[in-house]
């Protein structure tokens, strides 16, 4: 059972923060910075087209996995568990990767057009609403009423909750 470490506050008009070592952070700003030089490497040396021996394995197992946490999301949201907020957040992407290569690896003509067509609607709609979803369920704290501590009311316990 897992505990949830509440917010610490900086300071009246400070944003809240919280606790724990900051070094994760420059870690993954530095994997995404590591990143750049790689996309010119991808771009330029990489093959105009190329043959996949597991295409239709590969790309079932996307949408295997787009339509999971579809599915998951939306119980965890019909429950209103607060976890679907990170369901829908890690489910959001997942519908414009599926549009993007969808359009940049179908062959000029019809299948382009199609692949467009789902793009436009229902694949980048659908990412637009699990990204507005996860926003939405994604839980608040309250911080209770502004102004020092010592001027807020403490929470009166029902008399069965006493010690």
């Amino acid at each position: 059972m897992s505990t949830l470490i509440p917010f610490r506050s900086a300071g009246p008009g400070r944003p809240a923060r919280r606790p724990g070592p900051r070094w994760p952070a420059f870690v993954l700003i530095g994997a995404g910075l590591a990143l750049v030089p790689w996309l010119f490497v991808l771009a330029f040396e990489l093959p105009g087209a190329t043959v996949a021996a597991h295409w239709s394995t590969a790309w079932a197992g996307f949408d295997g996995l787009e339509a999971l946490g579809l599915m998951v999301a939306g119980l965890l949201l019909g429950r209103r568990d607060p976890r679907g907020c990170l369901a829908a957040a890690a489910t959001a992407p997942l519908p414009v990767v599926d549009a993007w290569f969808d359009v940049v690896t179908a062959t000029p003509g019809g299948d382009r057009a199609t692949a467009v067509a789902m793009a436009v609607f229902p694949e980048v709609p659908l990412a637009i609403t699990c990204a507005a979803l996860a926003v939405r369920a994604l839980p608040r704290r309250d911080h209770g009423p502004p102004g020092p501590p010592s001027a807020r009311i403490p929470h009166r316990l029902h008399p069965m909750e006493r010690r």
